[in-house]
């Protein structure tokens, strides 16, 4: 579905953190094409999955173009947002950051370690409107992504007609569905899992110890219309507002008053 002339002047800035290579990076820049002909993709050279809002700072990073409009960087998915917006596109920013199509989905307390999401928090703190888009699978990861093709263009142009707070970006996932499955578009909250990190102990051929991390988790189900439940349990595209701050709100005047006597 394209978008007719109001949006074909937008400049997209395409990244994610499953790489250059990925199939669901490929669909996001068919969609892409299909609202502008102002197409630009940064993104990770290998796979960058679990590294949040992280900057290379300690090391240098390469760029590499491998056809026009389209560039590898050896770092991050904030890594390639700030080239992009430092080098590559300096002289013309973006209208519009997309990152994804995620391979799973990127909900509740697994939304801050998204590199996906990592990405638009780069771009939103530029103030550049920047939406994460991520698809959700049990078994097999997704190659194709008809549900995405089909609703996603309907949701950019939605949402730019949305007057954003600074700082603010997008989070949006999928079901795993087909288009004609979809339970609707839902503004969803953050859910909440209990998460426990498995540690697997392991030795390597030389008899070296190493581990791999892996995670488990379950619902809480405490929080009303969460991207959990209308995602996984009533099959909606959920659409979750997100801020890079961290502060914890409700605990400061209780710790004003802790401090408030001299010590």
């Amino acid at each position: 579905m394209a978008i007719s002339s109001p949006l074909s002047g937008l400049r997209i800035l395409i990244t994610n953190d499953d790489s250059i290579h990925a199939p669901g990076l490929k669909a996001l820049e068919k969609i892409a094409n299909s609202i502008t002909p102002d197409v630009w993709t940064v993104a990770p050279k290998v796979g960058q999955s679990g590294k949040s809002f992280s900057v290379t700072f300690d090391d240098i990073l390469r760029v590499e173009e491998l056809s026009p409009r389209r560039f590898s960087v050896s770092g991050t998915p904030a890594d390639c947002v700030y080239i992009a917006l430092g080098e590559i596109l300096k002289d013309h920013k973006p209208d519009l950051i997309l990152s994804g199509i995620n391979s799973g989905s990127n909900i509740a307390n697994f939304i801050g370690m998204s590199g996906t999401v990592g990405a638009t928090f780069a771009g939103a703190s530029r103030n550049i409107k920047s939406i994460a888009i991520s698809q959700d699978f049990t078994n097999t990861p997704p190659t194709k992504f008809s549900a995405v093709e089909s609703y996603l263009p309907q949701i950019i142009r939605r949402l730019l007609s949305f007057t954003w707070d600074d700082g603010v970006c997008m989070n949006v996932n999928f079901p795993e569905a087909k288009p004609g499955e979809i339970g609707g578009i839902k503004v969803a909250r953050q859910g909440q899992f209990d998460v426990v990190w498995n540690v697997f102990k392991r030795t390597d051929p030389c008899d070296n110890t190493y581990y791999w991390l892996r995670s488990s988790q379950t619902d809480k189900g405490k929080v009303i219309d969460s991207d959990v439940e209308l995602l996984m349990q009533k099959k909606a595209i959920t659409i979750t507002p997100l801020q890079c701050r961290h502060e914890h709100s409700d605990s400061i005047d209780k710790l004003k008053e802790l401090f408030s006597a001299n010590v």
